[in-house]
C-alpha cells in the first residue's frame, strides 16, 4: 500500500515503521528493473526484514518524472504487496528517518552522473546520521572514471563515506569506489539470483497468460529486422513451428507487432506482465533475447538460449555476465549473422551444460546473502569508508598517460534498420538503405572508453565514403543520454568512392563521449554509404590549438541547403506526433491503433481459404486497445470502436458456426468491450461482398455518369456569387471518404473556411490565386499524422491525401460545385504563418487548398492538355 509523505500541507508519517526503507528505480517499465528490485526486496524480506519502497522524489530536474499510476511495475507492486511510499518533493524524504532504521540503494546506475536522473538522493544525503546505509550491487556505469567531475566527487564522496556497507555488481566498480570515492566495496551477484528458481516458478504460476505448444521465446528490448532474420534463423535450425514474441513492457508492443506480422509463426504474447514474462520464458524451448536480465533469466530457467549482445545497453556487461555463468562466446550470436552462419554454428542447439552457471548461483547467492545479512544486521556496526590516510584526493593536476586508440575494421550498431552494416576482413561496410537518408538515422561504433572532457584529440579515418552531399560530419556521442557533438565537418569532392584518410584535430566538449558516430543524412545517393578500414583516436599534447570555425561560415543556401532544411522540419513534426498520438490525448493515434488491427481482422475474415483461430498478433492488439480505449472513459459511440466491435463480433460469430473455440480471445477483453461487442451490430465492421454498396448513397443524388463526372472536372478559378450551402460540402466530403487509405486508417481531413477576410489572408501567402476574385469558400486537406504508426510509413499521409483530395474534387463535381486544387509547397515560414491564422494543430500536415463555388458553365478554363498513353504506362512483359 501507498505511504503519503505529505499531505494538505504537513507531514503525514505512515504509522507502521520499517526495518529498511529501499531506494532505486524500481518502479521503471521494463523486466530488467522489477524484477531485479523484486529480487532484493524478496531477498532482504526473507532475512526477517520489513521494507519500504520509496518512489522515486520530485523536484531535482526534468528528468524526474511524476509517475502514472496504472504502470507495469507499480500494478505489480500492488500484487505482490509491496509497501511504497507516494511520490513527493525530495525536501520531505527527511521525514523517513522516523519510519525506517537502515536505507538501501539498489542494483542499477545510480551512481552515474552521466544519468540525468541521478541525483543527491540516491547517495542518501538525506538520511540521520543515527540511521544505516547500504547499498547492493550499486553501479557507476561503465568503466572508466573521467565522468567524474572534481565537483561531484567532492559532493558525493563524503556521502558515500557515511555508508556502513557498499557492494557493487561489477568487478571494475571496486577499484572505483576506493580510488575516486574512498570506500570499499564487495562484489555481489546481480539480486535476480538472490532468489531459487522454484520462487519464480511460483510467480510464473500467477500469470494471465499461459502459452500453449512447443515455442522458441524471442524477447528483444530494441527490435531490428537484423534481429528478428536471426531469431527466424535459430526456429529454423532448431525446427520450431512458433514463436513467441515477448514486448518490451516499455512501448514496444506496436514495434514487435509490424516487424512479425509477416511471420506465420509469430504470436506476440497478449498482456504485459513480470509473470506473464517469467511464465514465457519457464514454458520455452528456446529463448533469443537482447536483454541482459533475459539472458539471466534464461539461465536461471535452464533455457537453452543465444544472446545477441546489446551494445546501445553495454556490451560489457553481457560479456561479463557470460564470463561469470561459464559461457564464454558460446551463448552470442551476432544479429548481423546470416541463416547459413547461423545454420553452421554447433552452439546454438537446445543441448547445454548449465552446471558451471548452476554452480555460480548457487555460490553466489550464498555469499551475496551472507554479505546481505551482516550489512542489516542492526547489531552490528562498520563504516565501508577507508581510513582517512587511505583516501584519495581529487585528481586535479595529476599527469595521466594520453588516451590512444585504434580501431581496424570497427564493428558498427545503428539506431534503424535504414543503415545494412557488413563486417568485412580488412573493413566494415555501411549502406543506406533506400529512402534512409534522413535525420535522426545513426550508425556508432564504441571506443574502448570516454574521451577526456576538455582534452584535445587527433582523429585519422581511413575510409572511401560514397555520397551526393556536399559534406559529410563527423560525430561523438554519449551512450548513456544518447546526445552527440559534430566534432569536425569532412567537404566532399563531386565524385566520392574512393579510398582517402582524412584528420580531423578536436576538443571533446563533454565527458561521457565514448562512440564515433555517422549519420545518415549526410550519404544520399546511389549506394549512399562507407567502407570504414581503421579509426585513429590520439589524444594531443595540453595546449595543442584546435582550428578556429571560419569566419564567413554560413548554412548551405540553393536547393541542397533548403531541401535538407525543410527535410529536417518534416522529420522532427513525424517526431512530435508520434509521441503525441500516444499522449493522454491522443485520441487520433488511440484510433489509428484499433483500426489498424481490426483491419488485419477483417482481412482475414474475408479469405476464401479461411482459417479459423486466425489472427495471434491482431486479436490480442485489438483486445487492448478496445480495453485501453474504455478505460480511460472516452466515447463509447466512436465510429472506430464501434467498427472495432463489430469487426469482432463477426469474428466470434463466424468461428461460432464453425464450432471452432475461441474463447481464449474472447477472454482477452475487458467485460465492458465484450459487452460492446455483443450489443453492436454487423454493419458497422465485418466484411461484405465485393458487388455490394458500403453505404447507401444519400438522397438526392445527381445521374451524372462516372465518366461524366471524371471527364468533366475542370480547375475553376472564376466563380458566381450563388451561395455555397454547407450541404454540398458535406456531400462532397462523404464521397471523398470512400477513398482508401493505408489499413484503413482514414487520416485525411478537411477544414472549411467561408470568412472572407480569413481567405484573402491565407491565399495571399499562398501565392496561388493572384489576379482572381477571392471564392467564396475554401477548403483545406490535410493528413493527421497520428494516424500513421510506423516511421516508414512517413510518405502515406502524403499518399493517403492525395487519394482524398482527388475524391474531393471529383465530389465537387458530382455535386455541381465549381473547384480548383492549389498546392501547398511552401516553406516553413509560410506555412507556419498560414497555420497561426487558421490554427492547424501541429501534427496535421497540409497537402491542399481547394477553391470552391458556383459557376457559370461558359467561363474559360485552360484546356490543360493530357499526355499520350505511352508516356504514362509502362508495360513490362514475361520474358
Amino acid at each position: 500500500m501507498p505511504h503519503v509523505l505529505e499531505e494538505t500541507g504537513r507531514e503525514t508519517i505512515p504509522q507502521k515503521t520499517y526495518d529498511v526503507a529501499l531506494l532505486g528505480w524500481w518502479y521503471g517499465k521494463n523486466y530488467g528493473s522489477i524484477l531485479t528490485y523484486y529480487g532484493l526486496h524478496q531477498a532482504i524480506t526473507d532475512l526477517g526484514h520489513s521494507v519500504l519502497m520509496v518512489h522515486e522524489p520530485l523536484g531535482y530536474n526534468g528528468y524526474r518524472v511524476d509517475w502514472p499510476d496504472d504502470i507495469i511495475s507499480l500494478k505489480f507492486a500492488r500484487r505482490v504487496g509491496y509497501d511504497y511510499t507516494e511520490q513527493a518533493h525530495f525536501s520531505k524524504l527527511a521525514s523517513l528517518n522516523n519510519v525506517a532504521r537502515t536505507f538501501v540503494v539498489g542494483s542499477d546506475q545510480l551512481w552515474n552522473p552521466l544519468i540525468g536522473r541521478v541525483n543527491d538522493d540516491l547517495f542518501l544525503d538525506f538520511v540521520a546520521p543515527d540511521r544505516s546505509r547500504v547499498s547492493y550491487g550499486t553501479s557507476f556505469g561503465n568503466r572508466g572514471t573521467d565522468k567524474f567531475s572534481a565537483p561531484f566527487v567532492i559532493k558525493h564522496a563524503p556521502n558515500l563515506q557515511q555508508f556502513k556497507a557498499v557492494s557493487v555488481r561489477e568487478s571494475y566498480a571496486i577499484d572505483t569506489a576506493r580510488e575516486i570515492f574512498g570506500v570499499n566495496a564487495s562484489l555481489v551477484v546481480d539480486p535476480v539470483f538472490l532468489l531459487p528458481r522454484n520462487h519464480y516458478e511460483n510467480l510464473a504460476s500467477r500469470a494471465t497468460v499461459a502459452p500453449s505448444g512447443a515455442y522458441l521465446a524471442v524477447f528483444l528490448l530494441d527490435p531490428t529486422a537484423e534481429k528478428k532474420a536471426a531469431a527466424q534463423a535459430i526456429a529454423d535450425k532448431l525446427n520450431f513451428e512458433k514463436i513467441l514474441v515477448i514486448p518490451n513492457p516499455d512501448n514496444g508492443r506496436d514495434t514487435v507487432t509490424s516487424l512479425f506480422a509477416d511471420d506465420p509463426r509469430a504470436e506476440i504474447l497478449a498482456e504485459d506482465s513480470p509473470e506473464n514474462f517469467l511464465r514465457a520464458y519457464r514454458d520455452s524451448g528456446y529463448v533469443v533475447t537482447d536483454s541482459f536480465h533475459g539472458s539471466a533469466f534464461a539461465t536461471i530457467f535452464e533455457k537453452p538460449f543465444s544472446s545477441i549482445y546489446n551494445t546501445k545497453r553495454g556490451a560489457d556487461r553481457f560479456q561479463y555476465l557470460m564470463d561469470s555463468l561459464g559461457f564464454g562466446e558460446s551463448r552470442r550470436v551476432f544479429e548481423t549473422d546470416s541463416a547459413q552462419v547461423i545454420a553452421a554454428n554447433p552452439n546454438v542447439s537446445r543441448d547445454i551444460d548449465f552446471t558451471t552457471a548452476r554452480a555460480y548461483i548457487e555460490s553466489g547467492r550464498a555469499s551475496s546473502m551472507d554479505w546481505l545479512a551482516h550489512a542489516l544486521d542492526p547489531t552490528t556496526t562498520g563504516t565501508a569508508a577507508l581510513p582517512p590516510e587511505q583516501r584519495p584526493t581529487l585528481p586535479t593536476g595529476t599527469a595521466r598517460a594520453p588516451q590512444s586508440f585504434d580501431l581496424i575494421a570497427p564493428t558498427f550498431t545503428a539506431s534503424t534498420e535504414s543503415w545494412r552494416i557488413s563486417p568485412r576482413q580488412k573493413n566494415t561496410r555501411l549502406r543506406v538503405m533506400r529512402g534512409g537518408a534522413i535525420l535522426g538515422n545513426l550508425v556508432w561504433t564504441d571506443l574502448p572508453e570516454a574521451l577526456r572532457r576538455g582534452a584535445t584529440y587527433e582523429l585519422k579515418l581511413d575510409w572511401t565514403p560514397t555520397t551526393t552531399t556536399r559534406a559529410i560530419n563527423l560525430h561523438f556521442r554519449n551512450p548513456e543520454t544518447g546526445r552527440f557533438r559534430v566534432i569536425g565537418k569532412i567537404e566532399m569532392p563531386e565524385r566520392t568512392g574512393t579510398a582517402r584518410t582524412d584528420t580531423v584535430i578536436f576538443r571533446a566538449p563533454e565527458a561521457g563521449l565514448s562512440q564515433f558516430m555517422l549519420g545518415a543524412i549526410h550519404f544520399e545517393g546511389r549506394r549512399g554509404g562507407a567502407e570504414i578500414r581503421r579509426i585513429i583516436v590520439n589524444e594531443l599534447p595540453a595546449g595543442t590549438a584546435t582550428p578556429a570555425p571560419r569566419a564567413n561560415a554560413t548554412p548551405a543556401k540553393g536547393f541542397a541547403g533548403e531541401a535538407h532544411a525543410l527535410n529536417r522540419a518534416d522529420a522532427e513534426r513525424q517526431i512530435r506526433s508520434f509521441n503525441h498520438a500516444r499522449s493522454a490525448d491522443g485520441d487520433a493515434g488511440a484510433r489509428a491503433r484499433m483500426i489498424f488491427h481490426a483491419h488485419a481482422i477483417e482481412k482475414g475474415l474475408s479469405r476464401s481459404n479461411f482459417r479459423a483461430g486466425f489472427g495471434k498478433i491482431a486479436v490480442p492488439g485489438l483486445a487492448k486497445e478496445m480495453n485501453a480505449w474504455l478505460a480511460a472513459g472516452r466515447d463509447t459511440e466512436d465510429s472506430f470502436l464501434q467498427s472495432s466491435a463489430a469487426v469482432m463480433k463477426t469474428y466470434f460469430d463466424r468461428h461460432a458456426t464453425l464450432k471452432k473455440d475461441v474463447s481464449e480471445y474472447r477472454k482477452l477483453f475487458s467485460p465492458a468491450a465484450r459487452d460492446l461487442i455483443d450489443n453492436c451490430t454487423h454493419h458497422e465492421g465485418g466484411v461484405l461482398p465485393a458487388s455490394q454498396i458500403r453505404e447507401i448513397p444519400g438522397a438526392g443524388e445527381s445521374d451524372r455518369s462516372f465518366m461524366e463526372v471524371m471527364y468533366g472536372r475542370r480547375s475553376v478559378r472564376e466563380f458566381t456569387r450563388e451561395p455555397v450551402s454547407d450541404e454540398q460540402i458535406a456531400r462532397a466530403v462523404q464521397i471523398a471518404m470512400q477513398a482508401p487509405s493505408v489499413c484503413n486508417r482514414q487520416g485525411a481531413r478537411v477544414h472549411q473556411f467561408e470568412d472572407p477576410q480569413i481567405i484573402k489572408a491565407v491565399l495571399e501567402i499562398q501565392g496561388g490565386f493572384s489576379g482572381y476574385q477571392m471564392p467564396p469558400r475554401l477548403l483545406l486537406i490535410t493528413a493527421d499524422l497520428d494516424a500513421f504508426l510506423f516511421a516508414p510509413e512517413r510518405n502515406q499521409p502524403f499518399v493517403d491525401g492525395g487519394l482524398f483530395m482527388m475524391s474531393l474534387l471529383l465530389g465537387l463535381t458530382h455535386v455541381g460545385l465549381g473547384s480548383c486544387s492549389l498546392n501547398t509547397a511552401m516553406g516553413t515560414k509560410k506555412e507556419n504563418a498560414v497555420r497561426e491564422i487558421i490554427s492547424i494543430p501541429d501534427h496535421e500536415v497540409f497537402i491542399c487548398f481547394v477553391a470552391v463555388g458556383h459557376y457559370e458553365q461558359s467561363v474559360l478554363v485552360p484546356r490543360s492538355k493530357r499526355t499520350d498513353l505511352e508516356q504514362v504506362l509502362v508495360r513490362h512483359r514475361k520474358g
